[in-house]
């Protein structure tokens, strides 16, 4: 290969999050050619004891790691909330440095749906030896149970925790000699020379604007929030869009940042009897919680080595739905099948999670309920300004279908059903926190739901995997409609939320992304 440039690389990847990593670490398989992630976050997050103890994710909410975006959660005619922080990491390593560590790869009815917008290669059975790959390649062992493709009941969870110490995509990159890391950059555009991608502008930690030139392909990875704002800022976007900033159109893509999906759910906490929790150990401080730091410190053992997300439920409520009018109605408008899982997949997620709200003393048990498939539509991806430097708009835009709010209101009386009556946990329940839970009264768990209700941090879809321009933003191939040497590897084209949390998903796309990109260069990748 020809010696390259300063500033100039084979491949450039706009983003060293999940997915941008496992990319770039593919692609430097071969040790000739050169590649560069550009991260807007730090770049050393295992030097971050916030970052690498597992008990301690949740402190990195609103953090300097933290994209912290601002969301509208809600946004009807009779109602709107705005929030945030909306957790992403900004961090090499992107949100597998901050998220919940949890691994599950989800239904084969939902990933094969995906098929209808990337073709036969895009189905579970093709996506199966990429999510095998991506979990053994870190060094994990495979468990098949919940991982061959049906997720069912209660079970105990898998974990990107090794050793005691969060393992995150990062690692994909550690100690590669021929990829470089411009860590704590923010790229502003994408250039081209006709419909060819060539360039990427950046604002480095100089705060100076320089430009990086890729010799084979560019490839953003910048998450499903960031993504969408890059393409638009680089003239690739809505027509409306584009020119309600006065941006020049470079691609007329109309789905670029449309069809932003999530997972909305709702935490709450519940008392539990003294001395059955971890929260004098974990919270507060004392003897107990100077003895877990000893240990921690000692030999990552002790309960700071555990993501505190050790059993995870997947449970079908039809029994309970099928008592509303409202659901009979959409099933039957949906030729007959269930709406939220129409081939058999679980309702819901259930967590046994870290608590949102820190109670001042006693135990607690946080509970979080995660609608899967929810029915509303219409979130999307938007530019604030052209200053890149300015976070989008961010509308996930839930509870636009009265029949997830419905779901949701089932989905927490029936966990709640199970843990205050059933057997083993009664005894245990005391009482609800910080409010009380309406749960006899419709009207007020609806309210409760609009006020209360929260991400699971799954969000997708912004740039979705299509067959042609008309239907999405990227090919088969993850290139982008309209360009040429431009893909997108990230969350972003996810067509169909998984029902699960999405890191496993997004580990597969980085994998499948680098064996498609690998096997265009087959003189580089032999």
């Amino acid at each position: 290969m020809a010696a390259l440039t300063p500033n100039t690389y084979d491949f450039i990847v706009v983003g060293g999050g999940t997915a941008g990593n496992v990319v770039a670490g593919r692609l430097a398989e071969n040790a000739d050619v050169k590649i560069l992630v550009i991260e807007a976050g730090i770049g050393n997050p295992d030097d971050i004891s916030e970052i690498t103890t597992p008990a301690r994710a949740f402190e990195l909410r609103n953090s300097k790691y933290d994209w912290s975006y601002q969301t509208t959660f809600v946004d009807r005619p009779d109602y709107e909330r705005v929030e945030k922080p909306n957790t992403r990491g900004k961090v090499l390593g992107g949100s597998s440095s901050l998220n919940y560590f949890t691994w599950i790869r989800g239904s084969r009815e939902t990933f094969d749906a995906w098929q209808e917008y990337g073709g036969d290669e895009w189905t579970w059975e093709n996506f199966r030896d990429a999510l095998t790959q991506a979990w053994t390649g870190k060094g994990h062992e495979l468990k098949e149970d919940i991982y061959n493709g049906i997720l069912k009941g209660l079970t105990h969870c898998v974990s990107t925790i090794y050793d005691g110490v969060r393992s995150s995509s990062a690692l994909y990159v550690t100690g590669k000699d021929n990829v470089e890391v411009m860590h704590s950059t923010v790229a502003t555009k994408i250039n081209f020379e006709g419909d060819t991608a060539v360039s990427v502008t950046v604002v480095g930690i100089d705060h100076n604007e320089s430009t990086l030139k890729a010799t084979k392909e560019i490839i953003i990875a910048s998450g499903v929030f960031e993504t969408p704002k890059l393409l638009l800022l680089s003239g690739i976007g809505p027509r409306r869009e584009l020119a309600r900033h006065g941006i020049q159109p470079m691609i007329i893509s109309e789905h670029v940042g449309e069809h932003l999906l999530d997972h909305p759910i709702l935490p709450h906490v519940f008392k539990l009897k003294d001395g059955l929790g971890l929260d004098h150990i974990l919270l507060r401080e004392g003897p107990a919680h100077d003895a877990a730091v000893m240990q921690y410190d000692k030999d990552k053992t002790g309960p700071l080595a555990s993501g505190l997300l050790e059993m995870i439920a997947f449970p079908r409520i039809d029994g309970q739905l099928e008592g509303h009018e409202m659901y009979r109605k959409a099933r039957t408008n949906n030729g007959g099948k269930d709406p939220f899982g129409p081939g058999g997949q679980p309702h819901f997620e259930i967590d046994f999670i870290w608590h949102f709200d820190i109670p001042p003393e006693g135990d607690w048990l946080t509970v979080v309920v995660d609608l899967l498939h929810p029915q509303s539509k219409g979130g999307h991806v938007r530019l604030n300004s052209i200053d890149p430097r300015e976070q989008p708009e961010i509308n996930l835009n839930y509870f636009t279908d009265e029949l997830d709010i419905l779901a949701l209101r089932e989905g927490v009386r029936f966990v709640d059903d199970i843990l205050m009556n059933g057997d083993g946990m009664k005894e245990i329940i005391a009482e609800d926190f910080p409010w009380p839970m309406p749960r006899e009264s419709d009207e007020e768990m609806d309210r409760l739901i609009l006020d209360r209700a929260q991400t699971g941090y799954h969000p997708c879809g912004t740039a979705r995997l299509s067959h042609d321009i008309d239907q999405g933003v990227v090919d088969s191939e993850l290139r982008v409609h309209g360009a040429k040497r431009l893909r997108i590897v990230d969350a972003s084209i996810i067509p169909v939320i998984p029902d699960c949390r999405i890191q496993n998903a997004v580990y597969m796309i980085g994998e499948k992304g680098a064996d498609i990109i690998k096997a265009a260069y087959p003189e580089l990748y032999k």
